[in-house]
């Protein structure tokens, strides 16, 4: 188990907020977002009870630094459709040192380039937008 069982606190990236919570507010409607974001929220703040569960997958884990990169599924507020098959995903850093949690990217499968694999794509946004992060993505 990577996750250490305590409450942690979550906040969204402005490099999330800028370029990937906005295509969710313009494609659903802004109570439906607002509603997924507290959810979000809520669930990664406890997300030592969720590890287990095929809801959140680690990408990377510095066991050292007792830091790590994270995917969760959601699904949007008022959708029918499961969390893993709406293909919409929320990257997240987490320290186990610290008790914070960073949400790095909130993006839809349509987002991903088709060149290479999903992780892929997500390590080089991570690379590319958080240098603090740069040496978890190897």
């Amino acid at each position: 188990m990577f996750i250490k069982d305590i409450s942690f606190i979550v906040g969204f990236s402005s490099c999330a907020e800028k370029y990937y919570c906005k295509d969710f507010l313009k494609k659903y409607k802004v109570k439906q977002w607002i509603e997924t974001k507290k959810t979000i929220i809520s669930t990664l703040e406890r997300c030592y009870k969720f590890q287990s569960t095929n809801l959140i997958d680690n990408l990377k884990f510095s066991q050292e630094d007792g830091v790590g990169i994270f995917k969760l599924d959601f699904r949007v507020a008022g959708t029918n459709v499961s969390s893993k098959s709406s293909g919409n995903r929320a990257v997240f850093c987490l320290c186990n040192n610290t008790g914070d949690i960073k949400i790095l990217l909130v993006y839809g499968k349509n987002h991903c380039g088709r060149k290479g694999t999903e992780t892929q794509w997500i390590l080089e946004h991570i690379k590319t937008n958080f240098s603090e992060l740069k040496k978890y993505c190897k």
